[in-house]
């Protein structure tokens, strides 16, 4: 009864934040004139507000979303990583405000991108005697103080209800999926009843296979030290999709940065204009494979963040425990790399599959090309629901575990 209670709880809370957050997303910001439709339809725009839980098809309160919240988390894993003694040093304070400080430096950066793509629609009538850059610093204030409000409701949410920081992934997400099959890269496509059909039957085996694949898991054999051989199974379990939805998340982003350079004219018609236009497009050939390397490459950094070799050849280490036929400490942490690498190669090689086959193929038949995205939403919807899945099962399974 008292587990029922506290699920009732955390839920009631998530409802509570979520609403706030939601609410937020739909409040704009004054001073622009209205969005051109097919701008706010826009596929990769849909994807990239899906992905960070955030409305960046116009400036809102909290167009921003998760987006510089994971951000920061991210950098900091990874800073954690290169010196783990220094970050253990550290008090919980400290750490609270050098992940607030990241947070902040990346809302910036990411409010100044979003302000540089809507400049063009800043209306000057609406603050007679104003300047454009005034206004400018104006919305930037108020989206980057809208970021540091969805973390901080983030962090009630990590406290007191349940999902984490992906649940406010979740209402975009379901949102946004069934519009990223009819918004082609040229506008709304016109779909009949045979591809919703051949859709739905891929959409299952795909949902089949993914949930196969991040189900499965290498598990190394560790050695117990001071333990009889019949109570000895412990391992180490490494996931085939090592690197979770992160990948799909951030590469987008990430392919989408060069791009910025575009938006200033002193760069348009240029040399190096026309290079970045090939190499970072979904509608070409170059593009499509640098946009793979991308997905590639933030597959294998998140697979190392995620599972951290050195902290386990470190804590197998102190705890005298090892894997047989393989020497403590350097060794083990370069055994456990090996396997890693080998298994997050086969885990990212299908995340990259599942992304470029759709954009090869939509290179002729354009509805195709929005697979790759769909597909990726299905994945990130996916490891959420599983996640919650996990969370409410321990919340109900505390009632079993009584000391007396």
């Amino acid at each position: 009864m008292k587990n029922n209670k506290e699920i009732v709880k955390r839920i009631c809370w998530s409802v509570l934040l979520l609403t706030i957050v939601e609410f937020g997303k739909k409040i704009e910001v004054p001073g622009f004139l209205d969005i051109p439709k097919g701008e706010s339809q826009n596929l990769i725009i849909r994807f990239l507000s899906t992905t960070t839980g955030g409305n960046l098809s116009k400036p809102t309160l909290l167009s921003l979303g998760m987006g510089p919240y994971m951000t920061a988390l991210i950098i900091w894993t990874t800073i954690s990583m290169i010196d783990t003694d220094r970050i253990n040093n550290l008090s919980i304070k400290q750490r609270g405000y050098i992940q607030r400080s990241l947070t902040l430096i990346f809302a910036i950066a990411q409010g100044i991108a979003l302000m540089l793509k809507f400049e063009p629609l800043i209306d000057d009538q609406r603050f007679p005697g104003v300047s454009k850059f005034l206004i400018s610093c104006m919305v930037i204030t108020i989206i980057t103080t809208g970021a540091m409000f969805v973390s901080w409701i983030s962090d009630i949410n990590s406290e007191k209800g349940i999902g984490a920081q992906s649940l406010f992934i979740l209402p975009g997400l379901l949102s946004n999926l069934p519009a990223m099959l009819i918004s082609g890269q040229s506008g709304t496509l016109r779909l009949d009843s045979r591809y919703f059909i051949g859709l739905f039957i891929i959409t299952l085996i795909y949902i089949v296979v993914t949930i196969f694949l991040y189900n499965s898991e290498y598990r190394v054999q560790i050695q117990r030290t001071g333990i009889e051989s019949k109570f000895n199974n412990s391992y180490i379990p490494i996931r085939l999709l090592t690197a979770g939805a992160m990948p799909f998340m951030f590469a987008v982003t990430v392919f989408s940065i060069p791009q910025l350079l575009l938006l200033n004219d002193r760069w348009s018609n240029t040399f190096f204009s026309n290079i970045l236009s090939k190499m970072f497009s979904f509608n070409t050939v170059e593009g499509i494979l640098t946009y793979g390397i991308i997905l590639y490459a933030l597959g294998m950094g998140f697979s190392y963040i995620n599972v951290r070799p050195h902290d386990i050849a470190k804590n197998l280490k102190e705890s005298g425990d090892y894997i047989y036929e393989v020497v403590p400490g350097a060794e083990t942490e370069k055994y456990i790399k090996k396997k890693l690498s080998t298994i997050a190669m086969v885990g990212n090689s299908y995340l990259v599959l599942v992304s470029l086959i759709p954009l090869f193929i939509g290179l002729k038949v354009e509805i195709i090309s929005n697979l790759a995205f769909y597909f990726g939403s299905v994945f990130m919807l996916i490891i959420i629901l599983d996640t919650l899945t996990q969370e409410i099962k321990f919340i109900f399974s505390k009632r079993n575990y009584n000391i007396f």
